[in-house]
């Protein structure tokens, strides 16, 4: 009988535990744009992305100066943005939104991409230290994104993925740094390690210390972040919900970034056919959808802790003038 009571005791708070579960489910699931997903977030914004066609020629140097020209017809999106709230840990937040333009010039598309951020952070070496950041996302192939349909506007779904273009300030920081990448001594110039008091380690340690190997385990690993020399600054890269991001072997995006007066600008660029598969690919007279996020990393934003949107925005290209 004892044995019963403390079955029936443990039964009923499992019961219990099972409901409150099922009850917390439900809110989240319930609770728009807060923990679980509502409709309003697979349904895609009324506005749409217009990408203008320009007739123009590649300048010798891309840079944002030189490209700037080309978006002054093109009509921006306002996206609204707010902190990731959906995958822990939770973060972002500190801005609000940010303005959108896009242009084609047949060959190449260019998307400018402006917001308000009143400090600049191109660093990200010390462990207290975080980059600024933003990214472009786009669903793969051709899709219809309805209430019906859902798609997730976050990281994609399962079978569902989506190609990212993340432009990161310290990837173009290091264009311009000695061997294309800031190293510690950058943020520490007085450091000291225990090669120096070694009077042999001229000798003795040359083959340990110049070891990628034994002392650069991300470059040994082929790890993209580590990399000097990458000649860019976004990382193309592709997911299919939270925690399947992958950097992808071939890297076709780039971009230049200008920072005045307290706003960002940053100019990412791609041909508008790759033979990638896993590329987003683009055809004028054709539609897309894409979706954004902004990193700030003076409130230490990082990964999951951005600023996002948390809705799809149409995109229609214009066609060639000769099409």
């Amino acid at each position: 009988m004892k044995n019963g009571i403390s079955l029936f005791k443990y039964g009923a708070s499992l019961l219990g535990i099972v409901f409150l579960s099922a009850t917390i489910y439900a809110a989240e699931e319930t609770a728009p744009g807060v923990k679980g997903m509502s409709e309003e977030e697979f349904t895609p914004t009324k506005e749409v992305l217009a990408v203008k066609y320009v007739q123009a020629d590649k300048p010798y140097h891309m840079d944002v100066e030189s490209l700037k020209d080309r978006f002054k017809d093109a009509k921006g999106v306002k996206v609204a943005l707010q902190k990731q709230d959906k995958a822990f840990p939770n973060g972002g937040g500190s801005v609000s939104s940010a303005e959108v333009k896009a242009v084609h010039d047949g060959t190449t598309i260019y998307f400018q991409i402006s917001w308000s951020d009143p400090t600049k952070n191109v660093r990200a070496i010390a462990v207290q230290e975080f980059r600024d950041a933003v990214a472009l996302m786009f669903p793969l192939g051709a899709v219809e994104v309805t209430p019906a349909e859902h798609f997730s506007p976050r990281m994609g779904d399962r079978e569902k993925p989506v190609n990212l273009w993340h432009w990161k300030a310290d990837w173009e920081a290091d264009l311009v740094a000695k061997g294309e990448l800031e190293d510690v001594e950058a943020q520490y110039p007085n450091m000291h390690d225990d090669f120096n008091t070694n009077p042999y380690s001229a000798y003795y340690h040359r083959e340990l210390i110049t070891s990628v190997a034994v002392l650069s385990g991300g470059r040994a690993a082929n790890n993209l972040l580590s990399q000097p020399g990458r000649g860019r600054t976004v990382e193309d890269l592709n997911a299919e919900g939270f925690g399947t991001l992958t950097t992808q072997d071939h890297q076709d995006v780039n971009g230049c970034s200008h920072y005045e007066d307290g706003t960002w600008t940053v100019i990412i660029y791609r041909s508008l056919i790759t033979e990638d598969p896993h590329d987003v690919q683009f055809v004028p007279g054709g539609n897309s959808y894409f979706n954004m996020a902004v990193w700030n990393g003076e409130e230490k934003d990082r990964n999951g802790q951005k600023n996002i949107s948390t809705q799809w925005h149409p995109i229609t290209l214009e066609r060639v003038a000769w099409q």
